[in-house]
This record gives structure tokens, sequence and C-alpha cells, in this order.
């Protein structure tokens, strides 16, 4: 009786296996093990070996396969038990993810935590999903691009702090900066006009500008930049290869002025003195009228120590000659007027960044004036048309920026404003001419002269960052109003008309102790350093000293309009600028500036 057992018991094993690899029967049970928070019916839902369904064993590794791709287990198994001929136990072992309670953000630099959080697909108090991490990773790399970065996310649950779902963020950032080609410039400088530091996310709209501030400066014939990997993740080193110009220039010159006075110049230049950014000046000019010797030294320093303090400081003793300018047109200034003063004098001036986008500044000037005129008999002779007010003028200057340009020097987006405000103290001890019967002005007084300003730059933004330093057409507009509270000496009023106001008018055609300008530009690229401009210029001056020759005034707001077009380009010397400006009575003037517009 054993035997006969013990061999059906074989046979069965037997054929049990025979069925196992052929298929065949009945799946009568399924049994699910080592789940707590998902629930057995969820898991059977992937299955198609499921109680009632006919047994096959190749649908084994499929069913896995499947409780696999829920993502929910680190672990699964599926095993098939015989309990009759034809009947089969399907047994599921699986070993859940983390039960997630709370989500932690790590390595962000650039975006917010919280605005990470929403991009987050996995729920707390649930179980940790595998499903979850390619779409959260999707979603943070979008919002990295969209805001000129690059990165990606890695979620992973803790094991020492159990319930915990890490989101780390691996930024791609610089290891370091490397420069080549330099042989003047100092590294040290060339690494602080860029924004892109060592050990930040890396922004390529950023490192663009950073290039396109580099080139503004005029110290380089070329800027290559490339990059290399590293052996941290996420981390690369920037490579930039420049090839540097020659900054230092000695000139002589030249020139005729709409007076046809022929004047001779001597000046030396250097807008990159010894390596260090600094900007070195130093001009001798001679005119033919006889008013003598014009010097001036300047000399600024933009990087005085680790906070970026600026310093700028001048001294002078040159002609200042009045309602001349440079430009060629109609001329309605008086014509046979010499309004000329020496002023001789020293200017010094701090700033200083107190935040990413605002800054200080301080600083005081000390002038003594005395007019230039070879007529005799002009002292308190209100007939003559003349201006006399010698006397000594100092002043000081505190002012506050915010300046959010891409670049300064060369913007393409962004906006600028000033709050200006200079109280000066005077002691006119000579008067004279056409305001010689203004006594008010002799003796010590003391005025204020108050200034707000505006400036703002829109340009389409390239969708590939790489060509941010290319040039753009960029719409510019400037605001600027002026007010003066107190005696102020004729000359120290707000003169609008010319090359940096109104277009279209003589220089200083309209005076007062109230200004209001506005201009809006168009800006056109033509090369990358030459452009075609068309420009409206609109406001006027009131409330001043009266009118002189025909020089008509307004002793209340009185706008003007002035209109036209214009060419900038680029020089060794710096930014040259022409424009032909029609004001709205019908005339004309070209005017020439150095240093371009706003």
């Amino acid at each position: 009786m054993t035997k006969g057992l013990t061999v059906f018991a074989i046979a069965m094993l037997v054929a049990a296996n025979a069925a196992a690899q052929t298929g065949g029967g009945t799946v009568r049970e399924v049994i699910v093990r080592g789940n707590q928070y998902i629930a057995s019916e969820s898991i059977m839902t992937a299955m198609s070996l499921t109680t009632g369904r006919p047994y096959d064993a190749s649908k084994i590794l499929a069913d896995k396969r499947a409780i696999e791709n829920l993502g929910l287990f680190k672990d699964v198994k599926v095993l098939s038990q015989p309990i009759t001929e034809t009947d089969w136990r399907i047994i599921v072992e699986v070993a859940e993810n983390a039960y997630i309670k709370e989500i932690r953000i790590s390595g962000n630099t650039v975006v917010a935590t919280k605005d990470l959080l929403a991009l987050v697909r996995q729920p707390v108090n649930a179980v940790f999903s595998f499903l979850n991490i390619a779409p959260t990773s999707d979603a943070v790399s979008a919002l990295y691009e969209k805001r000129g970065y690059y990165a990606q996310a890695e979620l992973e649950p803790l094991e020492d702090s159990p319930g915990t779902l890490n989101v780390r963020i691996i930024e791609r950032a610089v290891n370091e900066i490397k420069v080549t080609g330099l042989q003047r410039t100092r590294p040290s400088v060339v690494r602080r006009l860029m924004k892109t530091e060592p050990g930040q996310a890396f922004s390529e709209q950023k490192w663009a500008i950073d290039r396109r501030r580099l080139e503004s400066t005029g110290w380089f014939e070329a800027l290559e930049a490339s990059s290399e990997p590293t052996a941290d993740i996420g981390k690369f080193n920037l490579l930039l290869d420049v090839k540097e110009m020659r900054t230092a220039q000695i000139g002589f010159g030249a020139s005729l002025d709409p007076r046809s006075r022929l004047a001779g110049s001597l000046r030396f230049n250097d807008s990159n003195w010894n390596g260090l950014g600094q900007t070195l000046g130093l001009l001798l000019q001679q005119d033919t009228a006889g008013k003598g010797l014009s010097t001036s030294f300047e000399f600024a320093n933009p990087y005085m120590d680790s906070r970026d303090t600026q310093m700028a400081f001048s001294a002078y003793s040159r002609v200042s000659s009045y309602f001349t300018g440079s430009g060629i047109g109609n001329n309605d200034s008086p014509n046979d007027q010499d309004f000329d003063e020496r002023r001789t004098g020293a200017s010094l001036g701090f700033s200083r960044p107190v935040s990413r986008d605002w800054t200080v500044s301080l600083g005081s000037s000390f002038e003594r004036i005395s007019t230039i005129d070879r007529r005799t008999n002009i002292n308190n002779n209100a007939n003559i048309d003349f201006i006399q007010q010698d006397g000594d003028l100092l002043g000081f200057r505190m002012g506050l920026a915010r300046d959010r340009r891409d670049v300064p020097l060369d913007p393409a987006e962004g906006d600028y404003f000033r709050f200006l405000l200079e109280p000066y103290l005077t002691h006119i001890t000579k008067i004279g001419g056409n305001v010689g019967a203004n006594t008010d002005i002799l003796g010590k007084h003391k005025f204020l002269r108050s200034t707000f300003e505006y400036k703002s730059f829109w340009s389409k933004r390239p969708k590939d960052p790489k060509k941010l330093a290319d040039p753009r057409n960029v719409i510019a507009f400037r605001a600027r109003y002026s007010r003066i509270d107190g005696a102020v000496p004729f000359f120290e009023q707000i003169f609008v008309g010319g090359a940096d106001s109104l277009r279209g008018y003589s220089d200083q055609r309209f005076w007062g102790k109230q200004a209001f300008v506005t201009t809006l530009e168009y800006r056109k690229p033509v090369q990358k350093s030459f452009n075609l401009i068309g420009f409206v210029d609109y406001g006027g001056a009131w409330g001043g000293y009266g009118s002189l020759n025909n020089f008509k005034q307004s002793p209340s707001l009185k706008t003007q309009l002035g209109y036209g077009v214009g060419v900038s380009f680029r020089t060794p010397l710096g930014a040259i600028r022409v424009d032909l400006g029609f004001n709205e009575k019908g005339g004309n003037r070209t005017h020439f500036s150095i240093g371009g517009s706003f």
C-alpha cells in the first residue's frame, strides 16, 4: 500500500511539472503577501493570472513585469503552486517602496524651494512611485530652462530618514573660468566684469551678456568662448580666449567750430590704464581766437575695493563756450557775441553698490569762474549783449540709482532710474552785460538742483541664448525732469537743446529753473559696430532768466518737438554719433557727439 502511494505521489509531481511547463488547468486562488499600503485588488488588476482564468505558466513572468510597472515596489516575485492536477494557486510576494510623509528639496540655488515643490508629482502620505520620477525631472528641467539655466532632478527616499523623499536638484554649474590670451589686462579685472562666477549655476543668457559687457569695454579685438567637462557631475570649466587691442590713444588734431574758430588739440586717453580697467585722460586745446589754453586731467578707478567702489577725479582749467555746441545747420543763437568763460576747478566722486541693482553716490566739486572778453566797459552795462557772473561755485552731489540694464554701456534690455540732489554754494563777485541789473545774485547764495531720470530699453530676446551677444533692434526711451530752487547764476540753469536733449535746435536754446525732456529712439544695427537710428525728442525748459537776443524764453511750461535720423559707430576713440535733427519750426541741425547716446 505504501509503495502504491509513493508511485501515485511521484506520478502527481510529474503531472504537475508537465502541466507547469505546458500550461493547462485553472487558477483557483491568488495570494498577495508583503503589501501594507497597496490594496491586493490593485495589484491583481495588473495581472492576467487571476482567479477563474486559465492557468498559463508563460504569463507568470509577464505578470511580474506588469506589477513592477506599477512603480510602487522595490521587489516583486510571482510563484505558482499546484493544488490538484488541474487547479493552481498563484502567490505574489512584494516589497513596497517607502511610504512618503515628507518631501525635501536639496541642491537648488536658482529656483525657490516652494516653486520646485509645486512640480513634484509624488504625493505625500502615499507609497513612493517610480512613475513620478520622469515627469518631475522633466518639469524641473523645463522650469530651469525657462529661466535660462540647466538642471535635472533625482528622486530618492532617504534611508536614514524613513518617510522622507529627497528631491536632489543637480544644477549645471561652473567649476572654473579660465581666461587665456591676456597680455595687459589683469585677469581679476576681467572676472569683475563677469556676473558668471565659479560655483554658481550656469546661465547661457548671463554668459552671453557677460561677453557683450566685455566687448563694450573696447579692450578686446576678439572673444572666443568654449567649455570643457570635469569629473564632477553637473560641473564644467568655462574657457575664454581673448585678443586684446590697444586702448591707449595719443591724438593731435585741429577742428573748426560753428563760429569758424580754429582750434588745435593734443589728447591722450587710455580706457584700460595699466591693465586695471582704469581710465586716464589728458587734453590740451588751444583755439586761435585768443581765449587761451584749455587743459583737463581725468582719472577713474571702477574697482577701488572688493565692494566695487568706483572713484572719478578730474582737474581742469578750460574755456567754456556757450550757445555754440558741435553742430551744423540753421542757427538761431546770437551770431556775434562772445559768451565764453574760463572755469578752473576739480571734482571728486565715489559710488558703491548697496545691492544687486541699487547704487549710491557722493561727490563734490569746486570751480572758479571768470568771464573772457576783450571788450571794455561791460561791467554793469545791461545794454551790451553779454553775460558776466564771475565768482566761486562749490557743489555737492548725492545720488541713488537703480540699474537693471543688461549691459550699461550698450543696453538692449532693462531699465535705469536715478535720483540726484546737488546743493550748491555760490559767491559771485562781479556781474555785467545782460544780467548786470540782477544784483541780487551778488554775494553768497545757495541753490539746490534735483534731477529725476528714467531710461528703458526693449528688444526681442532671441530664443537661442547663445545669440544674446548678437546686435539687436532696440527701442530706447528716456525721460528726465530737473528743478532748481534758490538763487542760481545764469549758466547754472538747466539748459535744453542740442545733441543730448532736444535735437534740431541749437545747443542751450532753452533754459530755466525747470526742464522736462523725453526721447524715443529706434536703433537698428547694420553691422556689429554700426547703427542706424530714428529719434523723437520732446520737452522744454522754463521759469529762469529772461530772453536773450533772439533766444526767446518762457516763464511757464512750453514744450518743443525735435525729430530726425542718425548713425552711431564705434572707433578706437570711443562711440561717435551723428544726428540730423529737424524742429517744428522748419529748421534743422546736424549734431556731432562722442560717447553715443543714453
